[in-house]
């Protein structure tokens, strides 16, 4: 997952990944739409019969493992955020591109500081149980 959200990077085409139009990250940031809904819609108009196997919408980040069945990613987005940041800015000979030193830290670029980062950890079950959309994707909006 976080190659895939590296690529437009390593491809040099946009300096970091919550700038390129191509990746999950983006899309969780920044929602252009709702996904689930969209992809019913294109699946009732018969849009999606070519496909072998369902659509889905982006899973969710659970952050933490529970006592109860999940479904989702077992890890928090901002640790899924720091992860795609840090591999980013190591810089690989056979790529064009890596995220610059001279980026701050992603979750400073989205503003996201020490004490919304304390309350997303600590609240996160709470917060995100039954919600498809993040509290941080409709708060943010990338550049």
């Amino acid at each position: 997952m976080a190659y895939v959200d590296l690529n437009p990077v390593r491809a040099a085409i946009a300096e970091t990944p919550e700038t390129s139009d191509y990746t999950s990250i983006r899309e969780r940031l920044a929602p252009r739409f709702n996904l689930a809904d969209a992809i019913q819609a294109q699946t009732e108009r018969l849009f999606l019969n070519q496909f072998p196997l369902p659509l889905k919408p982006l899973l969710n980040f659970e952050g933490a493992i529970r006592d109860e069945p999940q479904r989702g990613i077992l890890l928090s987005l901002t640790d899924y955020l720091e992860l795609v940041d840090y591999t980013g800015r190591i810089i690989n000979p056979d790529k064009r591109g890596h995220i610059p030193e001279h980026q701050p830290p992603i979750l400073q670029r989205i503003g996201l500081g020490a004490d919304e980062w304390l309350i997303e950890a600590t609240e996160f079950e709470n917060r995100y149980r039954d919600n498809q959309r993040t509290h941080l994707d409709r708060r943010r909006s990338v550049a």
